[in-house]
């Protein structure tokens, strides 16, 4: 991977379940530059978003494919260290979604 690029994913799909939602997805996110994503609501902006930090990881029956290359590790790879990961890669998104947890949890997770 190139020293200026700080993602690449690669041939990314993720499914609801048995539903492809992100169909073959491959981008690279460079250092130290503005990424936008734009598209109509519903077209798997914020899908795509979760996967750059596995928060689909948090429920049951979703499943990832290809790479998602950070810090030169498939973050998608199951002995990646989830705490370390999102500790790096954060989100802040418009509308608040807790995690399927207590208030307790959902507070003392990012601690």
């Amino acid at each position: 991977m190139e020293k200026n690029v700080e993602i690449e994913v690669r041939n990314l799909n993720f499914y609801y379940g048995e539903t492809l939602v992100l169909k073959n997805i491959n981008l690279t996110i460079y250092k130290n530059k503005v990424t936008a994503l734009i598209g109509p609501s519903g077209c798997g902006k914020t899908t795509f978003l979760r996967c750059l930090n596995r928060m689909h990881d948090l429920y049951a029956g979703n499943k990832y494919e290809g790479e998602i290359i950070f810090e030169e590790k498939n973050i998608l790879n199951k002995n990646i260290d989830l705490i370390s990961l999102r500790s790096k890669i954060g989100m802040v998104f418009q509308k608040p979604t807790p995690f399927p947890m207590s208030i307790f949890d959902n507070v003392a997770y990012g601690l």
